[in-house]
């Protein structure tokens, strides 16, 4: 898709022409869609709106790459008011650095949020008197790892795995001369920690009234 791709905000007509969502509050928007100058005559939602952006940042051949971002944000949409704000923060923030293509910066904020996370999940399993005297990341997802491998039937199993290969890439983020980050990492953990974060909801793994 070759020129800058632009957006109008405009009152629509029909539902969005990306995933056939109409719009169902007052203070949506939707936008209609340019190349340069050129109309492409498609209006779409705001949460397709990013998934035009990846189309720039990661090439036409990746279709999926559009999906996913409709997807992220459309959960965040229904998860925000359960979380806090500044994880709220962190997870647009990753979002809106990933449709930018700022993948780096993009998954620090993932790693925050799997932090916080891994915070949450220790209280409640060791209690806070120990989340206090352990006080590294990784030590505290070394300890919930160690108890998942030894009871395999407890439900946050899959869920610090997958906290655990999040650390992998967050580390590697400190570090780009030995591993540079890419859109496909920054697809995976924008994935794995909305994924996360719904399923603690969920199952009211967490409590996320206490910041």
């Amino acid at each position: 898709m070759a020129g800058k791709v632009n957006f109008i905000e405009v009152e629509p007509k029909e539902p969005c022409k990306y995933c056939g969502r109409k719009k169902l509050k007052e203070n949506e928007k939707f936008y209609k869609v340019f190349v340069g100058d050129k109309d492409l005559e498609m209006v779409i939602c705001e949460l397709c709106k990013g998934g035009f952006l990846t189309l720039i940042a990661e090439g036409r051949g990746i279709t999926y790459a559009t999906h996913l971002t409709f997807y992220v944000k459309n959960t965040l949409s229904r998860l925000k008011e359960k979380l806090p704000n500044k994880i709220t923060t962190e997870l647009n923030s990753a979002i809106e650095n990933y449709e930018n293509g700022n993948y780096s910066i993009s998954f620090r904020s993932i790693g925050l949020v799997a932090e916080w996370l891994t915070q949450k999940l220790f209280a409640k399993k060791f209690g806070k008197g120990s989340a206090k005297e352990t006080i590294k990341w990784e030590d505290r997802l070394g300890k919930l790892l160690n108890q998942a491998r030894m009871n395999k039937e407890i439900p946050e199993e899959t869920l610090i795995f997958q906290l655990f290969s999040l650390k992998w890439l967050r580390n590697k983020v400190d570090h780009p001369f030995e591993y540079q980050i890419t859109g496909e990492d920054v697809r995976l953990g924008l994935v794995s920690i909305m994924y996360l974060i719904y399923q603690t909801n969920l199952y009211r793994l967490i409590d996320t009234s206490v910041q």
